[in-house]
């Protein structure tokens, strides 16, 4: 499973994500904004929930939280402060960040934070959470866009595919610690429901039909 930033997903960031100190308390820019930035004709809305993996997995960022939509395709998102992507909803007092997701298909075997962490060249420090899903404090030695090494981690199964979840902050940061920590947890029972209610949905949406036909206009069809 990829975990990574692709050079699609720095450039939207690039473009549209500024992450201010100012809610820290320090002077900590996650991101500057692209120079000379051509606007587009329709302007980039920022998404509070997205269909990945051909509509198999329903992710939903938490609470304050948007998924750059630039960054998004079938398999990754990355996401931050709403108000950081300019939506409209603000950020609901979240504390700053860059969270990414990655999804795959399940294999026969399955595939556990462990797993993921040891293919990104990640380290676990210590097990952040007691119930619920694991969230792992850990560090890499490659941190995207400069951000600290430090980070939280967790990851989970959705409808027979591998949900990886990434959280990136300053130091400062509450996303550091055991709020970050609930962020993750939250973001995967809220995206494992939207998930269920969307499979709810499609298996009982009607099934459109034409309507019945007497035997003589059946008939009279086969010879128009």
């Amino acid at each position: 499973m990829n975990t990574g930033i692709c050079k699609k997903t720095v450039q939207g960031l690039a473009t549209f994500l500024t992450l201010s100190a100012c809610a820290e308390g320090t002077s900590f820019s996650l991101l500057e904004k692209a120079k000379d930035v051509t606007p587009e004709a329709t302007p980039v809305v920022p998404l509070f929930k997205a269909q990945m993996a051909t509509g198999a997995v329903t992710l939903v960022p938490p609470s304050g939280y948007c998924i750059e939509p630039s960054s998004l395709t079938q398999k990754f998102a990355a996401m931050a402060r709403c108000d950081s992507l300019d939506a409209k909803n603000g950020a609901l007092d979240a504390p700053i960040g860059l969270l990414t997701a990655s999804v795959a298909k399940s294999k026969a075997n399955g595939v556990t934070l462990d797993d993921i962490m040891n293919a990104s060249n990640t380290t676990k420090v210590e097990t952040m959470t007691v119930d619920g899903p694991e969230v792992v404090r850990a560090t890499t030695e490659n941190p995207p866009l400069g951000l600290p090494k430090t980070h939280l981690r967790s990851a989970t199964k959705i409808d027979g595919h591998d949900l990886s979840l990434a959280l990136f902050s300053p130091v400062e940061s509450d996303a550091q610690g055991a709020r970050g920590a609930s962020m993750l947890q939250n973001m995967i029972k809220t995206s494992h429901d939207a998930t269920i209610a969307q499979d709810v949905v499609v298996q009982t949406s009607p099934i459109e039909t034409q309507p019945k036909k007497g035997l003589r206009a059946t008939l009279a069809g086969f010879f128009e």
